[in-house]
């Protein structure tokens, strides 16, 4: 990950923690409330076609894990009690995402 898209990812985070009224250091709550991931996930699905990737998006080679707001830093991962590096927040629609998982924004 180079330089930019770094200091683009800390843009989208902090801007998304202003307006949902989170600290800097605090976690998203989607990460400590299993049921708001769920809902914001579903939500998702049906609006934003979060699922597989379609056959188009993966020749050109989209997928969560390339999205600028696909969060895998090491503090996101201890929210998220993820290492795994699969799992990540998505800051755009607030809920942890399967990096291998595409959705249409």
């Amino acid at each position: 990950m180079g330089r930019l898209d770094k200091k683009k990812r800390l843009i989208i985070e902090r801007a998304n923690r202003k307006m949902l009224g989170e600290s800097e250091m605090d976690c998203p709550k989607a990460t400590t409330d299993s049921e708001l991931n769920e809902k914001n996930k579903n939500k998702i699905a049906e609006n934003n076609q979060y699922g597989l990737p379609t056959e188009e998006a993966k020749e050109k080679g989209q997928s969560c894990a390339n999205c600028v707001a696909f969060d895998i830093s090491k503090r996101m991962k201890d929210c998220m009690g993820n290492d795994s590096g699969d799992v990540g927040y998505c800051w755009m629609h607030h809920f942890m995402c399967s990096g291998k998982k595409w959705c249409d924004t």
